[in-house]
């Protein structure tokens, strides 16, 4: 996990700074506009792909992948980019959602040292159920509808949202597109046809440890697999699934400011633990840590810990209270109060704000300089 990678990287005296460098050293050969890159290296979807890029460093299927994936949308892009635009903010909400119940998948960890192979094999399909249906389904018919565009000038969107899984992949592979991650070898089971056996619970397991799978709507399919089999197919499930998230992360914040401004979003209530969790990776990006976290009615108080031995306190302090807007921006409350700990566990001071000062801010109405003139410092 990328928190505690960060973490780690803090703990061995690394900056902030080196820790942005290593950031745009990685994700460097995927971007076009690496001004961008320089600007958000340290959001945490950005600092989550570079996690992605360290694990899969000896897997080339991943990095294959992720370019494939972002060839797709470049090349939309290209040729039809309003269409493009079109197309993924029509998607926002629902890939947002999906955010939102990956949280709780992620965080249902999976126990393959599990000594109950049956507990094991239905814990191992739950999962790839999961995957597919939640993170990869809809991306994949926004692809689709991307090679569609592609070659029909047009889509609609709409009626490629009714397809089932089977069909929008069928129909990616088929343009020669996508294969190595829409397909898992040996077997050259299809990612639809890992979700069906999930989800229908078409799986058995014998005394001999053998699993039996059968998928396939009219020609049934069987294929038998031993449990070592199954963790690796699952392994590269999850990198396929990684691999297309990741690719269209990078293609977002690559191409954001030209997205079309005033475009109608539908707005979506990210969960409190996505957030609170996003809020601490870019926290740890920059040597900090968060603490204790209180809410009492209208009002947020958090603790953040310093992880940096040599930065300037006074500088540090000022680097605290430009972090209300994040603080307000993950809670939402009137009033907003960061207690700012030293790396020796001395608590130096607190700095607070009312909370509309940072939504005038975030919302555009006044300049980030007016929060220097009205947030206060107090010990």
């Amino acid at each position: 996990m990328i928190e505690e990678m960060l973490m780690d990287i803090a703990e061995q005296g690394y900056s902030s700074e080196d820790i942005k460098g290593a950031v745009i050293e990685v994700l460097q050969p995927f971007f076009d506009n690496i001004e961008v890159l320089n600007q958000y290296a340290c959001e945490s979807q950005l600092l989550s792909a570079f996690e992605f890029f360290i694990r899969y460093h000896y897997e080339s299927e991943f990095e294959h992948g992720v370019k494939s994936v972002l060839d797709c949308y470049k090349n939309a892009y290209r040729e039809q980019k309003q269409e493009l635009w079109n197309v993924v903010i029509s998607t926002y909400s629902i890939i947002a959602e999906d955010d939102n119940k990956m949280w709780s998948v992620r965080h249902n960890k999976l126990d393959l040292h599990n000594n109950d192979m049956y507990e094991k094999m239905i814990q191992i399909f739950q999962r790839i159920g999961d995957v597919l249906e939640i993170s990869v389904k809809h991306i994949v018919q926004e692809i689709y509808a991307l090679v569609y565009l592609r070659d029909k000038g047009y889509v609609d969107y709409e009626k490629i949202k009714k397809q089932d899984f089977g069909v929008a992949i069928n129909n990616v592979i088929t343009k020669g597109i996508l294969q190595p991650v829409l397909v898992t070898e040996p077997s050259g089971m299809k990612l639809s046809d890992w979700r069906n056996i999930a989800y229908h619970h078409t799986y058995s397991i014998d005394d001999t440890g053998s699993i039996k799978c059968t998928y396939g709507k009219e020609n049934k399919n069987v294929i038998i697999l031993s449990m070592q089999e199954l963790e690796k197919y699952v392994h590269k499930i999850i990198r396929s699934a990684n691999a297309l998230y990741i690719g269209r992360c990078i293609f977002l914040f690559d191409y954001i400011d030209s997205m079309p401004q005033n475009s109608a979003i539908e707005t979506v209530n990210f969960r409190q633990n996505l957030c609170c969790e996003q809020f601490k990776i870019g926290l740890l990006s920059q040597e900090f840590m968060l603490g204790n976290v209180e809410l009492s009615g209208e009002k947020i108080e958090i603790d953040i810990h310093d992880l940096s031995l040599d930065e300037e306190v006074g500088g540090r302090i000022i680097h605290c209270a430009q972090l209300l807007l994040n603080t307000w921006f993950t809670w939402k409350r009137e009033e907003v109060s960061i207690n700012y700990f030293a790396k020796s566990g001395e608590r130096v001071c607190c700095v607070s704000v009312e909370g509309e000062i940072c939504k005038e801010i975030l919302e555009g109405k006044k300049e980030k300089a007016y929060l220097a003139e009205k947030f206060h410092i107090t010990k």
